[in-house]
């Protein structure tokens, strides 16, 4: 009895596991120094500036960076708060959503210490 058919099975299973995978496709912004970014994929991976606003408009002690995940859509913001700090999360999140919401930014999610989501905010709407 040949193992091929069951070969092709586990690659096919593999394959379609890997496309599931948790981990989404995310960017970060690493500005040189003076702020600029250099190349396509700096302008690409800074979202049209959103990402660079957030850091700046979020930098201080507790907020860890700040990253684009998927195409641009959702500002991820990771951060040193417990699980129990989802006030200070909220804050946060308003205070990114009065810059972060330009180009395909629709969606703003900040992340605690252990990488629960503590707050979420979407244009137009209050962060919770």
């Amino acid at each position: 009895m040949s193992t091929r058919p069951f070969g092709l099975i586990a690659v096919a299973t593999l394959l379609a596991l890997a496309a599931c995978s948790d981990s989404p496709t995310t960017s970060t912004a690493t500005p040189t120094p003076g702020g600029a970014s250099t190349g396509a994929a700096a302008a690409r991976d800074d979202c049209g500036g959103a990402v660079t606003k957030v850091q700046e408009r979020l930098a201080r002690p507790g907020v860890q960076g700040v990253k684009a995940e998927g195409q641009c859509t959702t500002v991820v913001i990771t951060t040193t708060l417990s699980d129990g700090d989802a006030g200070t999360a909220r804050q946060l999140c308003d205070l990114a959503a009065e810059v972060a919401y330009t180009g395909d930014v629709k969606g703003i999610r900040v992340l605690g210490q252990s990488s629960k989501e503590l707050a979420q905010g979407i244009a137009g709407g209050k962060c919770l």
